[in-house]
């Protein structure tokens, strides 16, 4: 009885080992590397809860792109291997039925002299806001008095 038994594991583990082997030989199990390219420090890739870096075959990769404190996404951009995609209504990027490795790359819109020139412009408006609210509060207690 105990040959019986050890003879009919013996195959069924042997089956197994085969049936593995030959789902793997088919790239059923076959995994891809989702490559990060973040060019501002400031901003971070992180997958969507029950997403991860490596993707089964076949399978999509959901993802959101985070700001770091006192910074924003507005003016981001997030390229698959050099094309732009766009996020849903929740902020949520999708990589459909992935095949193989893919490089996501995310970076600021405003280069480096555009960004001085709207950091300029933002100064500029809050300064005028600034100037607007002084003359009002002047106005206000003028007709306090």
């Amino acid at each position: 009885m105990k040959k019986s038994i050890s003879l009919l594991l013996a195959v069924i583990l042997a089956f197994s080992a085969f049936a593995v082997t030959a789902a793997a030989d088919d790239g059923e199990y076959q995994t891809y590397y989702m490559n990060y390219d973040i060019r501002n420090s400031n901003l971070e890739i992180v997958p969507v809860n029950g997403y991860s870096q490596y993707v089964l075959s076949g399978e999509d990769f959901k993802f959101t792109v985070n700001a770091k404190k006192n910074f924003s996404t507005a003016f981001t951009i997030v390229e698959v291997d050099g094309t732009e995609i766009e996020p849903d209504i929740h902020g949520v990027y999708t990589i459909s039925n992935v095949t193989s490795e893919k490089t996501i790359s995310v970076y600021v819109a405003v280069d480096s002299g555009q960004s001085n020139l709207f950091s300029s412009l933002i100064v500029f408006v809050h300064n005028i806001l600034e100037w607007f609210v002084n003359i009002i509060e002047t106005i206000v207690k003028g007709q306090r008095t």
